[in-house]
């Protein structure tokens, strides 16, 4: 199944190329392929995959941010972490194991507030504050509490970011736009009159393998973060886990 899942786009855009075969197939025995074959075709697919492609890099775009946010999110994490280490040492009053496990209750939660519990996320990142609040209880200078605020900030900055790409979907019209004109393409192929037939036969096979795999594509990563294991195309949250576990070994050698 895990082998399967990792070709889950080819094997629905394959699917959806193999059944046309048939239906392109009957059409042609029945004589119901009406449109002539011109060169006007291949400025239609050139057009239809260009518009495809013109969406699938400005969805890649917010892909690759996505995908950048993870490591900030960890680094900030982490260097929060060293700085109130650093702190505590000159103010043991501080509860430093409190707020190492407020910071790993925030690596904790991060899949789930790209999903499910956004606000459970964002609640995590705000209790930040009790500890700041301990800091300055326990004579921390206000300029290194400062600093820990503002990444605390920054924290809650890529949540909302994640957030936003998570839901929103990158100019709607234009997903619709590509589904009528993919659509539209294919259904053209399907009654045009190509020959050799058999040779047209693959060749409308294989642009609508192409057309539904960039289809696809596109949807899915417009979403860069989905269901634990659902898809190998998901933005990795390796280094969020390795923060976690820094934090977690931080607590066993103190």
């Amino acid at each position: 199944m895990n082998q399967l899942r990792n070709y889950r786009i080819f094997l629905w855009a394959f699917t959806a190329a193999v059944l046309t075969l048939p239906v392109k197939y009957v059409l042609n025995y029945f004589g119901l392929e009406f449109i002539e074959q011109t060169s006007l075709h291949n400025s239609v697919i050139s057009s239809v995959i260009f518009v495809l492609g013109f969406v699938l890099s400005a969805t890649i775009a917010d892909y690759k941010e996505s995908e950048r946010i993870p490591a900030e999110f960890a680094a900030n994490i982490e260097d929060m972490y060293n700085d109130a280490k650093e702190t505590h040492k000159a103010y043991p009053k501080f509860d430093l194991d409190h707020f190492r496990k407020s910071l790993i209750d925030v690596l904790k939660v991060f899949r789930e507030g790209t999903r499910v519990n956004r606000r459970g996320a964002r609640r995590e990142i705000a209790e930040l504050q009790v500890c700041f609040g301990e800091m300055e209880r326990a004579g921390v200078p206000p300029n290194f509490v400062t600093k820990l605020k503002t990444q605390q900030t920054q924290l809650m900055r890529n949540m909302f970011r994640v957030n936003y790409i998570q839901k929103i979907q990158f100019i709607p019209s234009a997903f619709r736009l590509i589904k009528t004109i993919s659509i539209m393409a294919i259904g053209l192929l399907m009654f045009t009159n190509i020959d050799p037939f058999y040779g047209g036969l693959f060749i409308v096979g294989a642009i609508t393998f192409i057309l539904i795999y960039m289809i696809i594509l596109i949807h899915h990563i417009a979403v860069p973060f989905h269901d634990q294991g659902k898809s190998k195309d998901d933005v990795s949250l390796f280094l969020l886990r390795e923060a976690k576990s820094y934090l977690e070994a931080e607590g066993k050698h103190k």
